[in-house]
């Protein structure tokens, strides 16, 4: 009798899944580090959209991406957004501040 073991997509899927749970995405908004702008960090598990997620929300709040940039290794990525209002300014409005930390957290996992 012979055994066949293999494992099908769906439970690569569900893998995945438990994994983005396990690993929530992080996301740390700094107003200290850049002189001109905040600096919001997404640190995340590779997963397709992500970027588009972040930028989506930025650009629904009217926030203004001055420099965005990327890092990877591999399974993990880093997005870092230096935003500023439309006039220029640090993000200090704490509902807005909240609501970016909140959403994001919420579109990645």
């Amino acid at each position: 009798m012979e055994l066949n073991m293999s494992f099908s997509n769906d439970m690569d899927d569900e893998y995945e899944k438990l994994f983005r749970r396990l690993n929530p995405p992080r996301v740390v908004i700094d107003n200290e580090s850049c002189k001109n702008a905040t600096v919001i960090r997404v640190d995340s598990a590779n997963k397709h959209g992500i970027l588009l997620d972040v930028v989506q929300i930025l650009t629904d709040l009217d926030l203004i991406i001055t420099k965005a940039y990327i890092s990877s290794d591999g399974g993990w990525f880093m997005d870092v957004f230096n935003v500023t209002d439309q006039d220029g300014n640090k993000i200090t409005d704490e509902p807005i501040l909240d609501y970016i930390q909140k959403v994001s957290n919420i579109s990645q996992v």
